[in-house]
């Protein structure tokens, strides 16, 4: 039952205390001491009721109550009602406002009216709190539930959306409108994809595409079909078909004039570009775009898609120059625009930059509550979030919590490379390293191809330390020759090392100290202070090998003292380590 008391409703079964249909949070045992009040309204109820009531077997005091009544008071306050809870001194408490029945059929109605025009005009937040105020949801039509759906996803609650996208695509089978069912059958198949239910997710892909089949003419659902096909080919690993699929899709969208649909085909071709290796193509689709996004021309989800997998490729390539580019706009837009559904993917963007620039404690803290939200909101990235704290305990030194962190990665999905690689090399496994990565290179993923320049350069490195220089030149060589793909920072200074690696390992020092130094001048350049770190120590190494002691001790001073700056203790550890070896 609901009871109403001023502007305020409550409803015991579901412990929700409501003020004019906006939800007040209350403690369980605030909340329980409010409810045993309103209960017994009809007398003074005893401070000792209250104790053995809402404190069993805890022993408490006075003051427990005292600050109970003062929370309690001051959400009432907000509705003119911080005296309907009287004090009776040395007797206890009363609840003494006028308490009545819900009016439960015009209400509703009134809320079920506040819900739509709430989410017509996307204020989302004030739509889910009306349409969960709502006491009887069976009579909402199919647009509700879809209002209702929309606002569950853009609360970052994807779940939670499925039974009312359920209800909606029943409601308009019903109604005989199967283009509108078409369109929430999509959205329960992207759903059911980023949960990774991929299965699920392609029965309601082709369920959608039956709807639309007996529909002459081209709808926006059409290309939104068109799309999803890309994204579930992505997924997959099928590329030829992912192209195929996001080309028809933004040319669908070009004739009958959606910009959301051309967006999302336009970055859709761009994943698959950057995984074939067709960069430049698929920067100008990127940025077109992300200016379509930038312009405002296109609605709040698709362009926080567009963001978000802008800046991930980006981060993938290893072009850390536009990744802190699009996410500083990305963060402005989060801004304006707080009803986004994926703060988590947010998180994992900013954290990963965050580590990038060697700020590593507060990458550590985004990736981690990163991973809390995407476990919930979009599972298909937890895995990345894990892959990427695993790096970040790699580039501290911390070997053992980076090898559980990767681990954690390939349980949800994502091969985690090159950090795994890098892992097996640092505990002196090369060959285990190589391998891992020559996979990835062999049989790529859309992910690990569009990481290709990375895990070339890592590759050619490792196969040099590990004395395998005819292979180590050949993806050096090939590196080289890829321009494309070193147009990216990171990846033209991991370039650099592998030419000096390669270089060390034929016993031409001079060469290969003078390409670490270009690398670290890269690194520089890039704003990566954790790399600028271990370049320098790798540079203090090689600089030992030549005898060239007074310039290995500065790079060593400096690596140490940036090491101990961004708190990486074990990092810190291997440069004594190194110092103690080669001293006189």
């Amino acid at each position: 039952m609901i009871l109403c008391f001023g502007p305020f409703s409550l409803e015991e079964a579901k412990r929700e205390l409501r003020l004019s249909g906006e939800l007040i949070e209350l403690q369980p045992r605030v909340f329980d001491l409010f409810v045993h009040l309103v209960r017994n309204r009809e007398r003074v109820v005893p401070k000792e009721e209250l104790l053995s009531a809402i404190w069993p077997e805890v022993i408490v005091t006075d003051s427990s109550i005292m600050r109970a009544i003062s929370v309690i008071r001051a959400a009432l306050r907000r509705g003119g009602l911080e005296d309907a809870i009287q004090t009776y001194s040395r007797q206890g408490y009363r609840f003494v406002a006028n308490v009545g029945p819900y009016p439960i059929q015009a209400e509703a109605e009134d809320r079920v009216g506040a819900a739509r025009a709430a989410a017509t005009q996307g204020r989302w937040k004030e739509a889910l709190d009306l349409y969960r105020a709502i006491p009887d949801p069976s009579p909402l039509g199919a647009l509700d539930h879809e209002h209702w759906a929309n606002a569950v996803l853009y609360a970052g609650q994807p779940r939670s959306a499925l039974e009312p996208l359920e209800r909606a695509v029943a409601l308009y089978l019903q109604g005989d409108h199967t283009v509108d069912a078409a369109r929430v059958a999509l959205m329960l198949a992207n759903v059911h994809l980023e949960d990774r239910a991929a299965a699920v997710a392609k029965g309601w892909h082709a369920r959608a595409g039956s709807f639309l089949a007996g529909i002459e003419g081209e709808t926006r659902e059409h290309g939104l079909h068109r799309w999803l096909s890309a994204r579930i080919a992505l997924f997959e690993g099928d590329l030829d078909r992912a192209l195929h699929e996001a080309e028809h899709a933004e040319a669908l969208a070009h004739r009958i004039k959606d910009p959301d649909v051309e967006a999302l085909g336009l970055i859709y071709r761009a994943h698959v570009e950057l995984a074939t290796g067709a960069v430049r193509t698929a920067l100008m689709h990127m940025d077109e775009a992300g200016a379509a996004t930038l312009a405002g021309a296109v609605s709040p989800w698709v362009s926080g898609f567009v963001f978000c997998s802008i800046i991930w490729a980006h981060l993938d390539r290893g072009d850390l120059g536009r990744a802190g580019q699009w996410t500083d706009q990305f963060t402005r837009w989060i801004e304006k625009n707080r009803g986004f559904g994926f703060p988590g993917l947010c998180r994992l963007h900013r954290g990963e930059v965050l580590c990038a620039q060697g700020e590593l404690a507060a990458a550590e803290s985004e990736i981690s509550r990163a991973r809390e939200l995407l476990s919930g909101s979009a599972r298909y990235a937890e895995g990345d979030a894990w892959r990427v704290l695993g790096e970040i305990h790699l580039l501290r030194g911390e070997c053992e919590a980076a090898e559980e962190a990767f681990q954690r990665a390939h349980e949800l999905g994502w091969h985690p490379l090159p950090g795994w690689a890098l892992l097996q090399s640092e505990r002196g496994d090369r060959s285990a390293a190589l391998k891992a990565l020559q996979r990835g290179l062999q049989t790529p993923n859309w992910a690990d191809g569009q990481r290709r320049g990375i895990l070339l350069a890592h590759a050619a490195s490792i196969a040099a330390r590990a004395g395998k220089l005819q292979l180590a030149e050949e993806m050096r060589s090939e590196l080289e020759r890829a321009v494309d793909l070193r147009s990216a920072s990171s990846c033209e200074a991991l370039f650099l090392q592998a030419c000096a690696e390669v270089a060390f390992a034929k016993e031409e020092t001079e060469i290969a100290v003078r390409r670490l130094r270009e690398a670290l001048a890269a690194w520089l350049d890039a704003g990566s202070r954790i790399n600028v770190a271990h370049t320098r120590l790798r540079l203090a190494e090689m600089l030992f090998a030549c005898r060239d002691r007074s310039e290995a001790m500065l790079e060593l001073a400096s690596a140490e003292t940036a090491f101990a700056k961004m708190h990486a203790a074990l990092m810190v550890e291997r440069c004594k380590t190194v110092r103690l070896r080669h001293a006189e």
